[in-house]
């Protein structure tokens, strides 16, 4: 599936392709929720297929059903065993194995690397070696929404392909096209807002109504900061959620607060507020650094850290 902010990015692999220029490595980055993975498969499958030298994959040629199948023997699909967790060094080492090897039905030997970031030190290390060395007639697609953690001598060695948010109206029209449960605009907005500008994400929140509890993640850190929560307890029960977009959440919501105020020339901002707003940042930089976190840990220090940071007449909310 080609998603329409998608369309730059695919014409030009396209024409790369149909030039013989396509380069033998990829990284495919932007925010989480564009749709990567599904335009990284359109590639593969074009690339794969038996008779889109000039146009899209057929879907008819046995390489597109087979590929459609998810069995094709020269194509890899390389993720971590568990979600968050890491690719390891093995599982590269079987990816280089794979394209010493002859092709089997097709004319390209191609993989696809998901989140390529999850990649250990060692399995980094392995790539690099197929990426120093290529096969004729091979692709590699990095996947990755953090390309920066990507050792730079990997990035150094792929061509570098970015999906950008559409706009907003674009963003909420393809939403409301989609089938299913209809949203307020308002509704929308929000999850645009809590997803970086990234319809898939935003619809994927909007749809299994993860935005409900949105409003206890406030009332706990009310709790939290008003001293009447334990962060203990408290950092437990949030665990079921995604920190990410609890983080996320907090920190829009204080941004709002210090716009209003700012806007009013209220006496009723304070440097705890900046305060709160650096735990926000500083727990997001760490959340986004490592794969190996404790996140009862990381929830509880951030609480604890963001209690220290008031006084008792600042509250998370007020004014907004």
């Amino acid at each position: 599936m080609l998603y329409p902010w998608q369309t730059e990015q695919w014409r030009s692999l396209s024409l790369q392709h149909e030039q013989q220029r396509l380069p033998h490595a990829i990284i495919l980055s932007g925010v989480n929720g564009l749709g990567q993975l599904s335009l990284a498969n359109k590639i593969v499958a074009k690339v794969l297929c038996e008779q889109s030298v000039t146009s899209a994959p057929c879907g008819l040629c046995h390489n597109c059903q087979v590929f459609a199948a998810g069995n094709h023997p020269d194509h890899s699909f390389v993720a971590p065993d568990e979600s968050g967790k890491q690719i390891k060094i093995e599982q590269i080492r079987e990816l280089k194995q794979k394209h010493t090897l002859t092709t089997n039905i097709a004319k390209w030997k191609t993989a696809i690397i998901w989140p390529a970031e999850n990649m250990n030190i060692s399995a980094s290390n392995s790539l690099l070696k197929l990426l120093e060395e290529p096969q004729s007639n091979t692709l590699l697609i990095l996947i990755s929404v953090k390309p920066q953690l990507l050792p730079i001598t990997i990035r150094s060695r792929c061509q570098k392909i970015s999906l950008t948010v559409p706009t907003n109206k674009q963003a909420i029209e393809w939403i409301e096209e989609q089938e299913g449960k209809t949203y307020k605009e308002i509704e929308i907005k929000q999850a645009l807002s809590l997803a970086n500008g990234a319809p898939i994400e935003a619809l994927s929140l909007l749809s299994s109504d993860s935005l409900k509890f949105l409003e206890q993640i406030a009332k706990d850190f009310n709790a939290v900061l008003g001293g009447v929560a334990n962060p203990v307890i408290l950092s437990q029960q949030w665990q079921k959620y995604d920190l990410s977009i609890v983080l996320h959440y907090l920190q829009l919501k204080l941004k709002q607060r210090l716009i209003k105020n700012i806007k009013n020339s209220s006496n009723s901002i304070v440097p705890n507020d900046w305060a709160i707003y650096d735990c926000i940042i500083n727990t997001t930089k760490l959340l986004s650094s490592s794969h190996n976190l404790n996140k009862a840990l990381l929830i509880e220090q951030f609480m604890v850290e963001s209690m220290n940071s008031i006084s008792s007449n600042s509250t998370f909310g007020r004014n907004n």
